[in-house]
């Protein structure tokens, strides 16, 4: 099970592997280097076929690559962290051989937490590796509030994981941490009865809370704002540190808005930022070539670009279908250019590199590398606007 955020990939791979130093799970750089250069082998069995989401035609080569990667090998997998991924991916309908994804993860993995007198029902934070994270899956493919399942705690219902989100909600989550809590949140309760009380007594509003992800938001791109108005040269900043290369942060406070929540200008706020996301996306590669274009580190590089460019493609076209952002011109020219690089790196992943080495010897970075994956496969198959 994991028991780390996506953020630990990009790092461990950009600030420890590259330096030479013994990576958070255990293998030198000189070894993963040496395990990663072989060539692919062949897929793993045993799972379901099921259908990924129409493509198109400019991305349909890549998008098929990920699905085929999805589907032998995230669709194997037994972690709870990867399977909802593919679920994220495929859509609420993807199974494994015990059954429907869904079912399979929450009869398994949900605990019943008691708190002030009562028990809740959730998936403990080390499985889901985020605060709500798999009721944001949830929320993203419409799984309906009705939805039943049977759990270790009993049954319970979509909106029976809400309630305990809500009771569960901890104040000491940190800004960028909020993202999947606002996705989930802001869908549930509109800004006019955004206000809720946990299990300790405490109340919240759901306004304050997409408050405090946009300054966070605002505080880990300052660095990359500064870089696009050519105040200072981009490189690494805070917003690195935050979930998959700091791209998360920007998700929940795009539902917040698509869901109405409008408030202290959050639209023109997230206008500057989603500039700044475009503008980074040729910067922020360039990033990844400096740090890890040396000899032997294409798999290190491919992965780190993996996250990055799959999560921010995902979330340029999240923003322009919902009419949050429309893209300049030049702006659509960088986003091509990014879908461009994204095909080039999955295919270096899917035939060159040598995933089962990297399993066997760094599985939480193979765990990660397909969610990733998941990622990248939902932003190439929505379509922009």
């Amino acid at each position: 099970m994991p028991d780390w955020s996506c953020a630990t990939k990009a790092e461990a791979i950009r600030r420890q592997l590259g330096k030479g130093t013994q990576d958070d799970v255990g293998l030198t750089r000189r070894r993963f280097i040496k395990l990663a250069a072989g060539m692919a082998v062949g897929v793993w069995g045993g799972a379901l076929a099921l259908a990924a989401p129409p493509v198109s035609s400019g991305t349909n080569a890549t998008a098929q690559a990920l699905r085929n990667l999805v589907m032998t090998r995230a669709l194997t997998s037994d972690d709870p962290w990867v399977l909802m991924h593919v679920v994220l991916a495929l859509g609420p309908d993807a199974r494994v051989a015990k059954g429907p994804i869904l079912d399979v993860v929450t009869e398994q993995f949900v605990v019943a937490v008691e708190r002030g007198g009562r028990k809740y029902e959730s998936f403990p934070l080390n499985v889901e590796a985020h605060p709500n994270h798999f009721l944001e899956i949830m929320a993203a493919i419409a799984v309906p509030a009705t939805r039943r399942f049977t759990t270790k705690a009993g049954a319970i219902t979509t909106a029976d994981l809400l309630v305990s989100a809500k009771a569960l909600f901890a104040p000491t989550t940190a800004g960028p941490e909020l993202s999947w809590t606002l996705s989930v949140f802001t869908a549930a309760m509109p800004p006019d009865a955004d206000r809720f009380t946990n299990a300790d007594g405490q109340t919240f509003t759901v306004a304050a809370l997409v408050e405090t992800a946009a300054q966070a938001a605002e505080v880990g791109y300052a660095d990359t704002l500064a870089a696009m108005r050519g105040t200072k040269p981009y490189g690494r900043s805070m917003l690195q540190t935050y979930a998959c290369n700091g791209t998360h942060v920007l998700y929940g406070l795009y539902d917040a808005l698509r869901h109405g929540y409008e408030g202290k200008r959050l639209r023109e706020r997230l206008r500057d930022l989603t500039r700044a996301s475009y503008f980074r996306l040729g910067a922020e590669v360039a990033l990844i070539d400096q740090a890890l274009g040396g000899a032997g580190q294409q798999l290190n590089a491919d992965a780190a670009k993996l996250q990055f460019l799959g999560h921010a493609i995902e979330n340029l076209r999240y923003a322009e279908r919902y009419g949050i952002y429309v893209p300049a011109a030049a702006e659509r020219q960088q986003l091509a250019t990014a879908e461009r690089q994204l095909a080039e790196v999955v295919q270096r992943i899917t035939t060159v590199h040598n995933l089962d080495a990297l399993a066997n010897a760094v599985p939480r970075a193979y765990r990660i590398v397909l969610g990733d994956a998941c990622h990248a496969l939902r932003g190439l198959t929505s379509e922009p606007g």
